[in-house]
């Protein structure tokens, strides 16, 4: 029987926000910050690390207490930069959610559902990522077996797809996975999507 690892959820809010009046972690969709969405869909984990940088100042008030931040200083060096400060800040057995903070329309059922699948892989299996019709995203649940790998590579993508045979695709019903905002225009898109759920 596989051993338990604890999961420590990781929401990746360090970047910059060029092409939008406001931090995204703070882009709002209805009455939520894209980062309160996330930091209640990882609460279903464990208590989240989020990881800060570029507009740091103008989003630490707003996190909440429930979480944990880390300063990622080496920001405008790219995603990986952030995901290794906070990998540092955990416990170096523990598994990892990757999670960025500008998935807005992820839900709790989606979050929850890539967490039985990590419990239930099998032995060969250390990534777990979902997949919507051919595309896949996030978030994307990692052993802490593949953790040394980050610290060597030159971006996530290159540890998470290297070896194939250690992937388990899950399969989901929504596109919320890989629907992202980075521009004024794609920010109204996800806040139109955000609407027409409820």
């Amino acid at each position: 029987m596989r051993k338990r690892e604890t999961i420590v959820p990781i929401i990746l809010a360090a970047g910059s926000s060029q092409g939008l009046p406001f931090p995204k972690a703070l882009a709002l969709f209805g009455t939520n910050t894209a980062l309160q969405i996330a930091v209640k869909n990882c609460l279903l984990v464990a208590r989240p690390v989020v990881v800060l940088g570029s507009d740091a100042e103008r989003i630490l008030p707003e996190v909440s207490k429930a979480c944990r931040v880390v300063i990622n200083r080496k920001w405008r060096a790219g995603q990986l930069s952030s995901l290794k400060r906070a990998l540092k800040s955990i416990p170096a057995h523990a598994a990892f959610l990757i999670y960025p903070v500008d998935h807005p329309l992820l839900t709790r059922s989606t979050v929850a559902r890539l967490i039985r699948a990590f419990r239930g892989r099998s032995a060969s299996q250390e990534i777990v990522m979902p997949r919507h019709g051919n595309a896949y995203g996030h978030p994307v649940v990692v052993s802490s077996a593949v953790r040394p790998e980050f610290f060597k590579a030159q971006t996530a993508r290159q540890v998470i797809y290297r070896v194939p045979e250690r992937l388990r695709i899950l399969d989901v019903r929504t596109s919320s996975i890989f629907e992202d905002f980075n521009s004024q225009q794609s920010y109204e898109r996800c806040v139109g999507k955000s609407k027409a759920r409820k």
